[in-house]
């Protein structure tokens, strides 16, 4: 797999993605970029579109997504996405602290992807 993009620790913040960054997040994903690390074992959190044309986001193992939460429509991801926040996207309320900020979708992780 390739187009990957990788990010640093998430910072607090709570303010929302919005509707305009969401819309260019979907428009890369939609050009067969992957937001996702590719190394061995957990890869953190990621996102892409499948060969349906759907929207995944999910948990990233050796380059596969596994469970991925699925979303119907363009429409529906970027709803979604728009109300998240870097906060809301850490996973600090993750029973296993090893998932807590561990390579989760941050504000400048999105940025750097449509960047």
């Amino acid at each position: 797999m390739g187009n990957y993009h990788f990010s640093d620790t998430p910072e607090p913040d709570n303010s929302r993605f919005g509707e305009r960054l969401a819309n260019l997040v979907a428009d890369q994903l939609q050009t067969g970029a992957i937001l996702a690390y590719g190394h061995r074992d957990y890869c953190g959190m990621g996102m892409k579109v499948n060969e349906d044309q759907k929207f995944v986001y999910g948990e990233v193992y050796d380059g596969d997504f596994d469970p991925p939460r699925i979303f119907e429509t363009r429409d529906l991801f970027v709803a979604w996405l728009s109300a998240q926040s870097t906060a809301s996207m850490s996973r600090l309320d993750d029973d296993d602290v090893f998932f807590q900020g561990n390579q989760v979708i941050t504000k400048k992780r999105l940025l750097d992807f449509i960047s």
